[in-house]
């Protein structure tokens, strides 16, 4: 799960995330420490709502469909709802937790209905604050502040995610699959960062309990039609583990050329720092992932002597088992990746200027060209 955005740094992490500002159309996700739960299997029997229908959800309440967000000019939250807001995100509240909060009399009392700053700062107020409770492994509690940030903006992606995670983590796969399927709507509509969520979906561990169900297939295939041949960036932390054991060995421990260490060798600590999915043509859908040396070392200042790196890597997925494809090193820097057509373009900084490349899909191959920047 994520906070207010994706979405975590080892293998074993869930979905639950906490609040930012990087979602496109309407909602606001980020990287953050989920956690791993084993999912009950039972159904829920609440029927199937049509599309954009509220759904009820036992033991959490009426859930909006996703929608829009609603134009809106600009506007200034007051002191008292900022107070508000900071309360919120600690996830105290009882009221929510126990599901008797009168959500729709908060959105009346701080003007969240036609202010949009308002209402974005409580629905991520209200993410974080059942980020909290999912901390506490208080699954149904996490539920309803999730279901009341949808009350506030229904379009609030990070919640809807976070809500069919813990609805699958609380034993209600049908409930948790509608919400999936309410994502997937949102992608439809062009909503770019539902289409990041629906991809992270295929290996979170909070989710493993629909993976098998057709009508979350359905739901992935919808997004899949939409979203061309590259989607992303976003955080897949669970893939970084995996993903680094198949690395070449150069990767994780190299010969010192300039005799910077007593060792004679440099360890590194490789991980993945973002992931695209990659559909070249009909038949076949990649994973294409940046990482660097040490995320730790991410944005500090460098030495004269560096020997640290940044890396791009393609890899492809076949029943959860991962499978490596390609591997290269870009100097210094983490490479900037695009779409170029059906191919990958990437670049990267050296000493001696832009490094440009494509990567393409040939015969069941990852091909490279790289341009020097000698040329």
């Amino acid at each position: 799960m994520r906070r207010s955005l994706i979405l975590c740094a080892s293998l074993a992490l869930g979905c639950p995330s906490k609040s930012s500002t990087t979602e496109t159309t309407s909602s606001s996700a980020s990287s953050a420490t989920p956690q791993t739960a084993s999912v009950a299997a039972s159904a829920s029997s609440t029927p199937a709502a049509a599309a954009g229908a509220p759904r009820k959800v036992a033991d959490i309440g009426d859930v909006p469909g996703w929608s829009a967000d609603p134009s809106s000019g600009k506007c200034t939250t007051d002191p008292a709802t900022k107070t508000l807001i900071t309360s919120l995100g600690t996830g105290h509240d009882k009221t929510i937790s126990d599901g008797t909060a009168d959500v729709n009399a908060m959105i009346a009392k701080t003007n969240g209905s036609t202010c949009a700053a308002t209402r974005k700062g409580l629905a991520n107020a209200l993410n974080d604050g059942g980020y909290e409770r999912y901390k506490a492994k208080a699954y149904t509690e996490a539920d309803r502040w999730w279901r009341a940030a949808l009350v506030v903006r229904p379009s609030a992606i990070t919640s809807r995610y976070n809500l069919a995670c813990g609805l699958a983590l609380e034993g209600k796969p049908k409930d948790s699959i509608w919400a999936i399927q309410e994502i997937a709507r949102a992608a439809s509509e062009g909503d770019a960062s539902a289409v990041n969520f629906l991809e992270k979906s295929k290996s979170d561990a909070d989710l493993v309990s629909i993976r098998d169900d057709g009508a979350y297939k359905a739901a992935i295939l919808q997004a899949s039609a939409l979203a061309g041949a590259l989607v992303g960036p976003r955080k897949e932390p669970e893939l970084s583990a995996p993903a680094v054991k198949l690395l070449p060995g150069e990767f994780r421990k190299a010969k010192d050329e300039i005799g910077y260490t007593q060792s004679g060798f440099i360890d590194y600590s490789p991980a993945v720092v973002h992931v695209w999915t990659w559909r070249p043509d009909a038949s076949a859908e990649l994973l294409v992932t940046t990482i660097v040396d040490d995320p730790a070392k991410l944005g500090k200042p460098h030495g004269d002597v560096n020997q640290d790196y940044g890396a791009i890597a393609v890899f492809q997925r076949d029943t959860g088992v991962l499978k490596l494809l390609f591997a290269h090193k870009t100097g210094e820097t983490t490479p900037s990746v695009a779409a170029k057509n059906k191919d990958i373009a990437y670049s990267f900084e050296t000493m001696c200027g832009t490094i440009s490349g494509t990567l393409a899909w040939k015969d069941g191959k990852v091909v490279m060209k790289e341009q020097p920047c000698s040329n």
